[in-house]
C-alpha cells in the first residue's frame, strides 16, 4: 500500500497511540511500525490472537510482562570471539531471561485453551542455567560478587585486609603529636592507586616518603611514608590480580552468552512479539474494540467510532457504514461539517487497523471485506513547489489510481471532481466512479454535487446514505440514514450563520429551475422519509413492548406453575409422613397380636380405620386447576359474576338496564351492570401421587456444545435434576470457549439453581475454560 494513503488515513496516528500501550523499547517501535499484513490468512490469524489474548486478560488478569531492554546490540557483540561484555551488558541478558521465565510459567498456566496462544511459550526458551549463574555471579549494579568464584574471594579478603592495614598504620602516624605540624589535615587519601597523607608543602622536606601528588593550590603535598611502599605495592598487586579474575569470569559468562546465542535471540523476538500483543490486546480493552470478520462479502460496521476521535478522550457518537452484497459503492451525502469526511476515514482507518492485526472500535457482528490496496483521495493536496492546484493535485492522484491493480481493493474519494466548474466536475465524478468500480475496486465517495446525488439513487451498483444534521442548532448529528440523500444545506447553513438575508435571497433567485425544482422534491423524499421512520419507530417500540408483556405472561405463568409443583411437593411430603405412620401402627398392631396383647377383632377395627383414613386422604389431595377463559359477551341470568374488583361473588338473577340483581347466599344485592363480570366456578381435579424411584446412576457430564443458550439451559435442567437424584457430589459441563456466551449462561443459571452449591472452571486437567465444574447439594 501507498505511504502517502496510510498516512491520509492516520494509520500512523493508531500506532503511535498504540506505542503507549508497549512496554519495551522494541515493542513500541514496532507498534510505531504498525502496517496491514500481507495476505488474508495472516490478517485472519492476527485478529484472532488478539481476541484471545484479550479473553486471557480478562480471564487470568494482565501479563506479568515490564520493561525488559533490548539486547539486540549485545547479542551482535557476544558473537563475536574473544568479546567481554561489561556488567551492566550482562545484567541485561538477564533481566531477558528472568522475564522469559516469568511470562513462559504464566502462559503455561493460563493459555494452554487458547489455540493461538498455545504455542507461545516454546518460543521462550527455558535458559536455567545461564540464569542461575548470572543471578549468583552479578549484583544488581552488574558487579562480580564474591559468589563468582572462590579463588576471586580470596583475593578480595586480601585486599581488604591490606587496605585496612595500611590505612590503620597511617591514621595512627597522623595521630603523633609530632605531627601536628607537619600535617595539612588529618585523613588518609588515595593518590595514583595509592595510600597517601596530606603534608603542609612548606614542610615537606622535613619528612621522609615519596610525593605521589599535589594540591591545586600548592601548599599540599601528598605523600606516601617509607613504611606505606610495601603495603601499597602488595594492595595494588592485590588489586590487579583481583580485576584479571573479574575480568576472566566476564569473559566465562560472555561465553556462556555466546553459547546460547540463537536461544536467547528467539527468547528476545517472542519477548517483543508478545508485548506488541500485549499492546493491541489492552488497546482493544481501552477502547472497547471488536473482532470484525474478514470476508469478501460486504461492509457492515456497527457502531463504528473513528480512532482519532476517541484518543481525545470526548465523547464519540457512533456511526453505521454499509455496504451489501452485490455493491459497490456508497455515496455519502450532507451538508459540510456534517461528518461526511469522518465516515469516509472511518471505513478506510478501520479496514487498514483489521488487516494490520488490529481489533477495531466497532460493535460485535461487524464485518469488513479483505481488500489489497486501500487508496485515498482525501483532503488537499495543492503544492506551490510543484505548481499544483487543488484539482490538479486530486487528477495526479487519482491518475495513479486508476494505474494501479484495482481488482478487490478500496478507493476513498472525498468530493471529487471539486476545484472546477461543478457540471464539468459532477460528471468527472460519476465516470470515476464507474470505471472503478468495473475494475474490481469498492468505492465510497462524498458528494455535494446533485447529479452525483441522482446517480447514487438511480445506478443499482450504488447505496446512497445521508449525514443527519440539525440545522436550527448548526450541529451534525453524526446518524447515518441509508436509501436516503442529504442537502448541502449551504443557504440555510448561511442564513443561520447570519449572511444578510438579501443576500441569500439573491442566491435563492440565482439557482436554476432545475435546482430548485430538484431540492423540493428533495427536501419532500426526507420529509415522507421522516414520517415513514417515526411510524417504523412506533411500529418497532410496540412490538418491544408487546415482546415485554409476553415474557412476563411467561414469568408470570412459570412462577404459577412453581408455586403448584411446590404445593404439590408439600402434598407429596404430607402422603410420605401419613404412609408411614400407617405402617407404624400396622406393625405395632401385629406385635401386640404377636404377644398375645390383641384380637383378631382389633386388627380389624384398625384396618377398617386406616382404609377410611386413606380415603378421606385422598380426598383431600386435590390441587386448583388452571382458570379457564371466560366466554365472551356480558352476563347473562344464572352467570356467576364478581363485582368489579370489590370481590363480591354471586349469581346473576335479572338485569334491567343499567342496573343488576345478584343472590349470595340469602342476600341479593342491587349493583350497577357496568361492575360485573363473569367468571367461571373454579373446578377442582384431583391429583393421583405416584412415588417413582431415581433412576439407578446418572452420567457424570454433560456436551452442551453445538446448542443455543435456551436449548442448552433446558438440557442442563433436567441433567442436574437426574443427577441431583442419584447423588452425585458434583458433574462435569462441557460448553467450550467460543465467544463466551454459553459459558456466560452456564454459570448465571448454576448461581441460582437450588441444586449447585457452588461452581468452577476447570483446571488445565479437567477441560480448561471450556468446562464447568458444578458441586451439588447432598441429600
Amino acid at each position: 500500500m501507498r505511504p502517502r494513503d496510510l498516512a491520509a488515513l492516520e494509520l500512523d496516528r493508531v500506532g503511535a497511540r498504540l506505542a503507549d500501550f508497549a512496554h519495551s523499547i522494541p515493542g513500541k517501535e514496532r507498534c510505531r511500525e504498525l502496517k496491514p499484513l500481507a495476505s488474508r490468512d495472516a490478517a485472519v490469524a492476527a485478529l484472532d490472537e488478539a481476541w484471545q489474548a484479550v479473553r486471557l486478560i480478562e480471564e487470568a488478569g494482565d501479563l506479568p510482562l515490564g520493561e525488559f531492554p533490548d539486547i539486540r546490540i549485545t547479542l551482535r557483540r557476544a558473537s563475536h570471539e574473544g568479546f567481554v561484555l561489561d556488567g551492566p551488558a550482562l545484567i541485561e541478558v538477564r533481566a531477558v531471561v528472568q522475564s522469559a521465565a516469568t511470562l513462559r510459567a504464566f502462559l503455561l498456566r493460563h493459555a494452554e485453551s487458547f489455540t493461538r496462544l498455545a504455542g507461545l511459550p516454546e518460543r521462550l526458551r527455558p535458559l536455567p542455567a545461564l540464569r542461575t549463574t548470572l543471578e549468583r555471579a552479578l549484583d544488581e549494579r552488574g558487579e562480580v560478587t564474591d559468589d563468582a568464584s572462590d579463588e576471586l574471594a580470596e583475593v578480595r579478603r586480601t585486599v581488604r585486609q591490606l587496605r585496612e592495614q595500611v590505612t590503620r598504620r597511617l591514621d595512627r602516624l597522623l595521630e603523633r603529636p609530632s605531627m601536628t605540624e607537619l600535617a595539612a589535615d588529618k585523613f588518609v587519601t588515595l593518590r595514583n592507586n595509592r595510600f597517601v597523607i596530606p603534608i603542609r608543602t612548606a614542610v615537606a622536606g622535613r619528612f621522609q616518603g615519596v610525593v605521589q601528588d599535589r594540591s591545586v593550590s600548592g601548599e599540599t603535598t601528598f605523600v606516601e611514608p617509607l613504611f606505606a611502599v610495601e603495603l601499597n605495592n602488595r594492595l595494588l598487586l592485590a588489586a590487579k590480580e583481583e580485576e584479571r579474575l573479574v575480568r576472566r569470569i566476564l569473559a566465562d559468562l560472555t561465553e556462556l552468552v555466546r553459547d546460547a546465542h540463537e536461544a536467547l535471540a528467539e527468547t528476545f523476538a517472542a519477548l517483543t512479539d508478545i508485548d506488541v500483543l500485549s499492546a493491541r490486546a489492552r488497546f482493544a480493552r481501552q477502547y472497547r474494540c471488536t473482532q470484525p470478520l474478514l470476508d469478501d462479502a460486504e461492509v457492515d460496521l456497527r457502531a463504528a467510532r473513528h480512532p482519532g476521535l476517541l484518543f481525545t478522550e470526548r465523547p464519540v457518537t457512533p456511526i453505521d457504514l454499509r455496504l451489501p452484497c452485490g455493491k459497490r459503492v456508497l455515496v455519502v451525502t450532507g451538508p459540510n461539517t456534517g461528518g461526511k469526511t469522518v465516515a469516509l476515514k472511518t471505513l478506510g482507518l478501520l479496514t487498514l487497523m483489521a488487516q494490520s492485526g488490529l481489533l477495531v472500535p466497532a460493535a460485535e457482528g461487524s464485518r469488513l471485506p479483505y481488500v489489497t490496496s486501500v487508496y485515498a483521495d482525501v483532503g488537499d493536496d495543492q503544492s506551490i513547489e510543484r505548481n499544483l492546484s487543488t484539482f490538479s493535485a486530486h487528477v495526479a492522484n487519482l491518475a495513479q489510481i486508476l494505474a494501479a491493480d484495482l481488482t478487490a481493493a478500496l478507493v476513498l474519494l472525498d468530493e471529487p471532481g471539486v476545484g472546477t466548474d461543478p457540471e464539468e466536475g459532477a460528471a468527472l465524478g460519476i465516470a470515476l466512479i464507474r470505471a472503478l468500480a468495473a475494475r474490481g475496486a469498492r468505492v465510497a465517495v462524498t458528494t455535494h454535487y446533485a447529479a452525483l446525488k441522482v446517480f447514487g439513487l438511480t445506478d443499482a451498483n450504488c447505496v446512497t446514505t445521508a449525514v443527519d444534521f440539525d440545522v436550527e442548532r448548526l450541529q451534525p448529528l453524526y446518524r447515518m440514514t441509508y436509501h436516503s440523500v442529504g442537502e448541502s444545506l449551504a443557504l440555510p447553513i448561511a442564513r443561520r450563520l447570519g449572511l444578510p438575508a438579501a443576500v441569500l435571497d439573491a442566491a435563492e433567485h440565482e439557482r436554476s429551475a432545475d435546482a430548485r425544482a430538484l431540492s423540493a422534491a428533495m427536501t419532500r423524499l426526507e420529509s415522507a422519509r421522516r414520517t415513514y421512520e417515526e411510524r417504523l419507530a412506533a411500529v418497532e417500540q410496540d412490538a418491544r413492548a408487546a415482546a415485554a408483556a409476553r415474557a412476563e405472561a411467561e414469568r408470570l405463568q412459570s412462577e404459577l406453575l412453581g408455586k403448584r409443583q411446590h404445593a404439590w411437593q408439600d402434598e407429596l411430603e404430607s402422603a410420605r409422613s401419613f404412609v408411614r405412620d400407617l405402617r407404624a401402627e400396622g406393625r405395632e398392631m401385629i406385635a401386640r397380636l404377636e404377644r398375645g396383647q390383641a384380637d383378631r377383632r382389633a386388627l380389624e377395627r384398625l384396618v377398617r380405620a386406616q382404609d377410611t383414613a386413606v380415603r378421606e386422604r385422598a380426598a383431600a389431595v386435590t390441587v386448583p386447576a388452571m382458570a379457564e377463559p371466560v366466554p365472551a359477551g356480558p352476563p347473562r341470568a344464572g352467570d356467576e359474576v364478581v363485582v368489579g374488583d370489590r370481590g363480591i361473588r354471586g349469581q346473576l338473577l335479572s338485569v334491567d338496564g343499567d342496573r343488576a340483581w345478584i343472590q349470595r347466599g340469602n342476600m341479593r344485592f342491587e349493583v350497577a351492570t357496568a361492575l360485573l363480570r363473569r367468571v367461571e366456578p373454579v373446578r377442582s381435579v384431583q391429583v393421583a401421587v405416584r412415588l417413582e424411584a431415581a433412576p439407578a446412576e446418572a452420567a457424570p457430564e454433560i456436551s452442551l456444545i453445538g446448542m443455543r443458550v435456551r436449548e442448552a439451559i433446558a438440557a442442563l435442567d433436567g441433567f442436574l435434576d437426574r443427577a441431583a437424584q442419584t447423588s452425585l457430589g458434583s458433574v462435569r459441563i462441557i460448553h467450550g470457549i467460543g465467544s463466551g456466551a454459553l459459558r456466560r449462561a452456564v454459570a448465571e443459571y448454576l448461581s441460582m439453581s437450588p441444586y449447585c452449591v457452588g461452581f468452577r472452571s476447570g483446571e488445565a486437567n479437567e477441560g480448561g475454560a471450556g468446562v464447568t465444574i458444578a458441586e451439588l447439594a447432598s441429600g
